[in-house]
């Protein structure tokens, strides 16, 4: 399935379309088996919505009654993006440790794959890096 079939599953901070990207393998593998998505540590964050505001995937969602944002998405995350968790001003935001996106990575043969995909624009002769 392509990005373009995913279902759309409403909007972001920004009016956006966003789409159900759980339903596309990431480099092959069924992103529902890859365990890497944000947790949100309530009592420290301050509700300044950045999380909410600064990720196009919809992970998150805005609680009214909280006044903070809450995860709802989780398979939306990108494997290995930690954006989040970087621009919280009050460090609210964990993810799992990178080891998970390095063990995915490994599993799906990114690194393979992505050589492949960028075979065009190497030096003839070039080989791929160990992964």
């Amino acid at each position: 399935m392509e990005m373009k079939d995913a279902p759309i599953i409403g909007k972001d901070a920004l009016g956006r379309d966003v789409r159900d990207l759980s339903v596309i393998p990431w480099w092959g593998v069924d992103r529902k088996t890859i365990d890497w998505s944000p947790t949100i540590d309530s009592g420290k964050c301050s509700g300044c919505a950045t999380c909410f505001i600064t990720c196009g995937r919809r992970v998150y969602d805005w609680d009214t009654e909280l006044q903070k944002a809450v995860v709802v998405q989780p398979d939306n995350c990108q494997v290995g993006c930690t954006t989040c968790a970087n621009l919280c001003p009050s460090g609210a935001i964990r993810f799992p440790d990178l080891t998970v996106a390095h063990h995915a990575a490994a599993r799906a043969q990114m690194v393979k794959k992505a050589f492949q995909q960028t075979k065009h624009l190497r030096p003839e002769g070039a080989k791929p890096e160990e992964e």
